[in-house]
């Protein structure tokens, strides 16, 4: 039986004292950043090495037993409907143990061999350097007509 994780439901402020929020901030900004640098290289097992067993993704209906498999699942999906998807971070907002992207994924839809992005904000909380909870806002994919600035 899989234990329940506890949820965030503190407001972003935090009691720690400010060197060491600080330093937390500092890290989980860092380690963010490396897991999708890891998601450009393809580094499935670095990406789900970053997540905790009991990832608990706002993003996922049901009962979120499985949100780890679920969301591996997507990924490894979208890896082949996208062979070449990257993900291009354009900004990292973070404060303690959350840390907000804001990003753009895009490459060639392998079936119309046509160039597609999606964009959006993930925010994530982070536990024992582990990712624990997920609230994302994206967008669906889209063709980019050739020469089209990208978000």
């Amino acid at each position: 039986m899989k234990q329940e994780m506890e949820r965030s439901t503190e407001p972003a402020t935090s009691t720690l004292p400010f060197e060491e929020k600080m330093d937390q901030t500092n890290t989980n900004r860092g380690f963010v950043k490396r897991h999708f640098e890891a998601v450009n290289r393809r580094e499935i097992r670095t990406v789900l090495g970053n997540m905790r067993p009991d990832l608990y993704d706002h993003e996922l209906e049901g009962d979120h037993t499985n949100d780890l498999e679920e969301g591996a699942q997507r990924l490894q999906g979208l890896m082949k409907q996208i062979p070449d998807l990257t993900v291009d971070v354009r900004d990292v907002i973070a404060d303690g143990d959350k840390v907000v992207v804001q990003a753009v994924w895009s490459g060639t839809n392998a079936a119309s061999q046509k160039k597609v992005e999606f964009h959006g904000f993930v925010q994530w909380r982070i536990v024992d350097g582990k990712f624990a909870e997920r609230w994302a806002t994206v967008t669906p994919i889209v063709e980019i007509p050739e020469g089209a600035k990208v978000w």
